[in-house]
């Protein structure tokens, strides 16, 4: 199964700000169907996440991601928003072994740095796909979290979009 971190990322390598705003995205002018996530979300068939990146995408107006199955990493209770087709297993590796009960072919690792960060750590994330924004934030949530091991990536392709980012796509060698 492949397992793809998709994500935006400043230059100099956050995705949000501290408190989880990602407004910044919109003050760039990429319209969504010209950034290629809509290509990508359709090779997508269930999404993963941690509790804080849930708790962002909850303040939307309703949840973004139709009907595909959805695993929220957490060990706290979350308010389950409406519509949401939400799976019970809350561990990553429940949730890959979930999955692949349900023959799922392409998850996305929707965020948050951490939880990236221990897939990769746990050989569970095969893929990383970063959108590098043309932007410096200066601080925020870092792109990856902390990690007291070294992997090895393969980048696959780089892609220089006309709307000024770069579409960066790797292997993770040790998956």
């Amino acid at each position: 199964m492949k397992v793809t971190y998709y994500v935006a990322s400043s230059v100099d390598g956050y995705i949000a700000k501290e408190d989880g705003d990602v407004s910044w995205l919109e003050e760039l002018n990429v319209p969504m169907e010209s950034s290629g996530y809509e290509e990508f979300f359709a090779t997508v068939d269930a999404l993963v996440m941690g509790r804080k990146t849930y708790e962002i995408i909850s303040n939307f107006a309703s949840w973004p991601y139709g009907n595909k199955p959805s695993w929220i990493c957490s060990k706290n209770k979350i308010n389950v928003m409406e519509r949401i087709n939400l799976q019970k297993s809350t561990s990553p590796e429940d949730v890959i072994n979930e999955a692949q009960k349900m023959n799922i072919t392409h998850l996305w690792l929707v965020g948050g740095g951490i939880l990236a960060t221990y897939f990769i750590n746990h050989s569970l994330l095969t893929n990383i796909s970063v959108a590098q924004m043309p932007i410096i934030l200066g601080e925020g949530i870092h792109l990856l979290g902390p990690s007291k091991q070294s992997n090895i990536i393969q980048l696959i392709s780089c892609k220089r979009h006309e709307l000024g980012f770069a579409q960066l796509e790797y292997v993770i060698k040790s998956a």
